[in-house]
């Protein structure tokens, strides 16, 4: 990691790397966010709206639009950047120059299952919001499990259907 200082006039652009979903964004906000913050949490969203309509690449933005999109300070934004970063939300690449350039790209979430089996992820968020609310998130993602035992699977294969 290497330290790189951002002025408001460098500029970026965010690439996704994933589909994003309303489903990530329900995670995002209930698992991640207890952990990395609202503001790190407000920064991936405006990254995420900075996409195109074909949500894939987006045009070319200051630091500074992210300043005041945001409301906060330059060293506010590279504090939950890297927060974003070390929960696997977002990579950042930079070309210096006289203008540094900055890539910023979005990944999804991991699902709840897997955020709730995270060896880390999973203690630091009860450390977090405590074992009652922690249970009530556990309720809120479970996905009830159906026994099918007595059950036969007859679902048609692809080479049986084409």
């Amino acid at each position: 990691m290497k330290e790189i200082n951002i002025l408001p006039a460098d500029t970026f652009i965010v690439v996704n790397r994933t589909i994003l979903s309303e489903n990530d964004r329900k995670i995002i906000s209930m698992l991640y966010q207890p952990i990395i913050g609202s503001i790190a949490t407000s920064l991936y969203y405006t990254l995420w709206a900075d996409l195109d309509k074909a949500e894939i690449l987006s045009s070319e933005y200051t630091h500074h639009h992210l300043m005041s999109s945001l409301r906060i300070k330059m060293e506010h934004i590279v504090i939950a950047r890297k927060k974003l970063e070390a929960s696997g939300l977002v990579k950042t690449y930079v070309k210096k120059s006289d203008v540094n350039s900055f890539v910023y790209e979005l990944f999804s979430p991991i699902s709840a299952s897997e955020f709730f089996n995270h060896p880390i992820l999973n203690i630091v968020l009860y450390n977090n919001i405590g074992k009652k609310e922690y249970e009530n998130l556990l309720k809120y993602f479970k996905v009830p499990r159906i026994n099918l035992s007595s059950y036969e699977d007859i679902t048609s294969s692809f080479d049986s259907v084409f």
